[in-house]
């Protein structure tokens, strides 16, 4: 079948896809009544064929099937050209891989808001396009500078990543290397914690505050649904979206019923956010975390960008797997007697509450679960024998830690708790001795103090 030769390809102006300008579409009832409704999603399947969202605009929906003739409107929000589609309506799709992925998008940000009982997409409508023009304008417009895959960057960001000995080393690479060969400025790293229940940042990079033990429950937010749903969500007008999807909360609250409302989810990370491109890292048929990029500008995130992080969070999968494998190969090590703490150095009281492994020091918060009952091990190991040196290994097989039956998170939670104490605690450090190695440094005479609930 010849495909059909637009005056303006389809994978030209992918920009006008990011919904950071909401598309306008026209529509004709059979006895000529026409009508003209906003569209929330319009989605580029290939290079002549698109899916429209469907929520509310029954009329529409009405029009396309007993005549499937309509035209719509985009807009690229780099230049404001417009470019008009015609468009012939073809089926209604309401399960399968584009609806699951169209649906992810509009639900993630419903759940945000507290809407997901009661915002849902009730369709994708797909519809072949026959023609695309630019529609004239009265002056030119600068064409916007497209960035283009550079390869060379895509391969040094891949040997970044699989030079990584540790997860630390894995996190820190990954993040650096995003920043300094593709310029993401806001970026942060979220992984699966132990029950699989819920994500917990474990590094960032480019905010005032690091977020670092930060947690979402998985299903709940924006971030919430992309790691329930293992669907990339690219969100090129945050703001927007969430003002659309307020409104329509607001109006549901005022029919005098709140059933099906939720509680809306604190937004992470930047708080005048505008793109956020969140993607699951997955590794053999496992959800392993998520690796999210924002900006504070509007359509930031474009199809090079799609690819540079789906490369990255394939490359971070397979390393975290590895890393899992070999820790647990790792041989023990002889153990280190700690060099004196000055005695002039003032005494930290540090809390364990074994109700939920919450540590607290000097009675400010540090962490809780796996990874403050590991931190409470390291310390009392310390202060018993004077020991400084440990393995992942010992820790791993230590019985009167009680891991969880899934422990291959033990590498995660010891760079998170390293990067707890560097952002809380000037006087603890956990550092890197060699491979599958920690050193616990402790720069003041330690009161611990255990409160059973």
């Amino acid at each position: 079948m010849t495909r059909p030769s637009f005056s303006v390809p389809l994978r030209d102006i992918e920009d006008c896809f990011q919904g950071v300008v909401p598309s306008m579409i026209a529509s004709v009832s059979l006895d000529g009544v026409p009508n003209v409704t906003e569209l929330s999603i319009v989605h580029r399947i290939d290079d002549e064929h698109i899916a429209l969202s469907r929520q509310f605009f029954n009329k529409t929906i009405a029009n396309l099937q007993a005549n499937p003739q309509g035209q719509l409107v985009v807009i690229d929000p780099q230049t404001g050209r417009q470019y008009r589609l015609d468009i012939e309506f073809l089926r209604t799709e309401t399960e399968g891989p584009l609806f699951g992925k169209m649906s992810a998008r509009l639900e993630a940000v419903a759940s945000q808001v507290g809407m997901s009982k009661v915002f849902r997409l009730a369709a994708a409508d797909i519809c072949r396009v026959t023609e695309c023009q630019q529609v004239p304008l009265d002056k030119d417009l600068v064409q916007p500078d497209r960035p283009q895959l550079d390869l060379t960057k895509a391969d040094e960001l891949s040997r970044c990543i699989t030079s990584a000995a540790t997860v630390d080393e894995l996190v820190t690479n990954l993040l650096d290397s995003l920043a300094a060969l593709f310029g993401y400025e806001h970026l942060f790293i979220m992984l699966v914690d132990e029950t699989g229940e819920r994500l917990y940042t474990v590094a960032s990079r480019g905010y005032p505050e690091s977020g670092v033990g930060s947690e979402v429950r998985i299903g709940d937010g924006i971030l919430g649904v992309a790691a329930e749903r293992r669907q990339t969500i690219s969100l090129g007008n945050v703001q927007s979206d969430l003002g659309y999807s307020r409104t329509v909360r607001s109006r549901y609250e005022g029919t005098g019923t709140a059933e099906g409302i939720e509680r809306e989810i604190e937004l992470p990370g930047l708080p005048g956010v505008f793109s956020q491109h969140v993607v699951p890292i997955e590794a053999r048929d496992e959800l392993l975390g998520l690796l999210c990029a924002e900006s504070e500008t509007a359509g930031r995130f474009g199809y090079v960008d799609n690819f540079v992080f789906h490369l990255a969070a394939r490359e971070i999968g397979l390393q975290l797997v590895l890393l899992r494998a070999n820790a647990a190969r790792l041989p023990q090590l002889t153990a280190q007697i700690s060099p004196e703490v000055p005695a002039a150095s003032a005494v930290a009281t540090i809390r364990h509450y074994t109700a939920d492994d919450s540590v607290f020091i000097d009675n400010e918060y540090l962490i809780k679960g796996v990874a403050g009952r590991v931190l409470w091990r390291l310390l009392q190991t310390y202060q018993e024998e004077r020991r400084v040196d440990f393995t992942n290994k010992e820790i791993r097989l230590d019985p009167a830690l009680e891991l969880p039956d899934i422990k291959d998170n033990l590498e995660a939670r010891l760079a998170l708790l390293r990067r707890r104490l560097e952002d809380r605690c000037d006087f603890l450090r956990i550092g890197n001795t060699g491979r599958g190695r920690i050193r616990l440094e402790v720069g003041r005479e330690l009161a611990l103090r255990e409160v059973r609930e």
